[in-house]
């Protein structure tokens, strides 16, 4: 009957203290995830990783935030930060492709923007312009052979059937970006009277559309294709990544359009997420931007790299904004159209 008790005893104790360990283990476990919590920014971004990464481990050295990084096209992107209130920031996409959206993010105005250049501040306060994105068109120089590239009509070449890359618009801002640019360049202004061009392009890409804008500067770069629509900083990239790659500024006209950072208006870590937006459009920031990552900064105290011509010698033009926004569904729709029809012959 003793040894009964003292077993019983025996039992009790070492449940006891099972407990106590486990509770303590629980405990500090849900510790560290407030901590991981207290600590964690949430991103999306259609930004090349290549690019995006440097400035993410700056940010995280200077502040001690760790921020995940979603990495994916614009469109995902958006459809992402509007579905989950875990992520904070939209870090990328054109402000065409983004203002649709606003009611879905928050207003912060951040103090940078008073250095900003002019045309960079008049936007919402639902977003902050990053950087100016030229569309430009890249080639492989190492198949390109005797074609010359000087703009869009160069595209219209029969031996580049099938051997243009171009993502689909209505996934990839930089793709949605380049067919505003065809058509309101090709148009003469007149968008509607661009798209007699963009029916002779859809002739020579054979249908084929790349599901993002990656595959875009990567296909070129890698000789899958031998010219490629595509964004400034893409092909500055390839280039400095030592790939026989030409950058075309076309003839028939450039947009530039500024790329933004937007904060989730259901975001829980708000002020987090407006210490990265501060960071991103800071001086330093910018300048390292321009100067190793060939990106164009929008602060006016930020001189352009020397790996892009100065924005000067680009012929730019102008679209209206309002116009883009307004028929931007009926345009995709209809350059999905033209594209399968194309594919089906």
């Amino acid at each position: 009957m003793k040894n009964s008790v003292k077993r019983l005893k025996f039992l009790v104790i070492i449940i006891a203290i099972a407990t106590i360990l486990f509770v303590l283990y629980i405990h500090s476990s849900v510790g560290r995830q407030e901590n991981d919590d207290e600590n964690r920014l949430v991103v999306v971004s259609p930004h090349p990783t290549e690019f995006v990464i440097p400035l993410i481990q700056e940010f995280e050295n200077e502040t001690g935030i760790n921020v995940k990084l979603i990495s994916c096209g614009t469109t995902d992107a958006i459809d992402r930060i509007i579905a989950d209130k875990d992520i904070d920031v939209l870090w990328g996409g054109s402000l065409m492709t983004v203002e649709p959206y606003k009611d879905n993010f928050a207003a912060y105005k951040t103090l940078n923007r008073a250095i900003f250049m002019e045309e960079y501040k008049n936007v919402g306060d639902e977003f902050t312009c990053f950087s100016n994105v030229p569309s430009v068109i890249m080639y492989n120089k190492d198949i390109i052979g005797d074609i010359e590239i000087n703009g869009y009509a160069d595209l219209l070449d029969p031996r580049l059937k099938g051997q243009i890359a171009f993502s689909d618009p209505s996934r990839s801002s930089s793709a949605f970006e380049h067919l505003v640019n065809m058509l309101y360049a090709c148009g003469n202004g007149n968008p509607e009277q661009g798209w007699e061009y963009v029916e002779k392009l859809s002739s020579n890409l054979s249908g084929i559309l790349l599901p993002n804008s990656s595959q875009v500067y990567n296909g070129v770069a890698n000789g899958q294709y031998k010219v490629g629509l595509t964004f400034e900083e893409a092909a500055v990239t390839m280039i400095k990544n030592n790939k026989h790659i030409g950058i075309v500024y076309m003839d028939e006209g450039v947009v530039c359009t500024p790329d933004v950072i937007c904060i989730n208006k259901d975001s829980a870590r708000t002020e987090r997420a407006r210490r990265f937006v501060d960071f991103l459009t800071s001086k330093d920031t910018q300048r390292v931007m321009a100067s190793d990552l060939g990106r164009r900064s929008v602060r006016k105290d930020v001189e352009a790299s020397s790996l892009v011509i100065p924005i000067d010698d680009i012929k730019s033009i102008n679209v209206d904004k309002d116009e883009v926004i307004a028929k931007k569904s009926e345009w995709l729709e209809r350059f999905e159209i033209i594209v399968k029809e194309e594919a089906d012959e």
